[in-house]
């Protein structure tokens, strides 16, 4: 996809919690950062913003403390009929530094200091979905999407966002300004490329984090000997090949492994499905890298 930037190696020691666990999420969570107090604006200024984006909007909560509004775009299908999804907006909050934790800000990549960008952060603003979980999952990706770029254009004074199940923060600039095609926005934004070195050997981790969020698999690679950024650029390809086509890749088949650096046809990898080898605790598509692989597979 060539949409993404060059990782540096992780330097600090981190002890991993496996008692975390990541699953689909019934409510797909963003939240804006503000070094200021925000001044939320009324229920009708955000579903004139949202009818800009989607066209015909509900409004089913005006209360400030949690907004919602029906997209009537989509359709989720239930078993006692058919409702148009909800977006979902909650009221200005403190933003606790603590609520990102030491492990989550190691894998900051797209921003130059995260944690300079978080320190500067005192207020969040939470942004969710609501019986959006029965829709085809690329719907609910592009309406997650469009509300979020939806919401930070209605702040101004928005610093960063912060998508949890990613692990992923941007400046609110980066959101505003991207040119993203439509189609790559959910891998570029909710997908996260994580590079983990192994203590006491020359092993590394590559995985993704954030296709579990909307039930597909993520993908993991356990290996030495291979350029990092290499791996990363194949785990964002692997990650968009799986979005595009719903997980088709079964365990014990292959994908295009990398030769001179690139994607090649000559060379192909083995994938299984097997538990994460690094938290949260999640079923990933592990990618074994033939020569270069590590660890042990059976």
């Amino acid at each position: 996809m060539g949409l993404f930037k060059k990782k540096k190696e992780p330097k600090e020691e981190l002890k991993q919690n496996l008692e975390e666990k990541a699953e689909f999420q019934n409510l797909y969570q963003i939240y804006l950062l503000f070094e200021e107090k925000p001044v939320k604006p009324e229920a009708g200024i955000i579903r004139t913003a949202l009818e800009e984006t989607f066209g015909a909007i509900d409004i089913v909560s005006p209360s400030p403390a949690l907004t919602s509004f029906a997209v009537k775009k989509y359709l989720a299908q239930f078993k006692d009929g058919a409702l148009p999804p909800q977006v979902v907006m909650g009221d200005v909050q403190e933003f606790k530094q603590d609520s990102i934790d030491a492990f989550s800000r190691s894998q900051l990549w797209d921003v130059a200091d995260g944690d300079a960008l978080l320190e500067r952060c005192r207020y969040e603003i939470f942004l969710f979905d609501m019986m959006a979980a029965v829709l085809e999952y690329k719907e609910r990706c592009e309406m997650m999407m469009d509300w979020m770029e939806t919401a930070v254009r209605l702040f101004p004074d928005c610093t960063a966002v912060w998508i949890k199940p990613a692990g992923k923060l941007f400046t609110a600039d980066q959101i505003r300004e991207h040119k993203i095609p439509r189609e790559d926005r959910f891998i570029y934004f909710g997908v996260n490329a994580r590079l983990f070195n192994i203590s006491g050997s020359d092993d590394k981790v590559v995985d993704t984090l954030g296709l579990y969020a909307i039930g597909l698999p993520d993908v993991q690679y356990h290996f030495r000997g291979l350029e990092p950024q290499a791996v990363v650029n194949h785990a964002y390809n692997a990650a968009s090949y799986l979005y595009a086509a719903d997980a088709p890749v079964k365990s014990g088949e292959t994908i295009d492994g990398i030769a001179d650096g690139r994607m090649s046809r000559e060379v192909q990898w083995r994938c299984q499905y097997e538990d994460a080898l690094i938290q949260p605790v999640r079923v990933v598509m592990d990618i074994c890298p033939g020569e270069y692989a590590a660890g042990h597979r059976e």
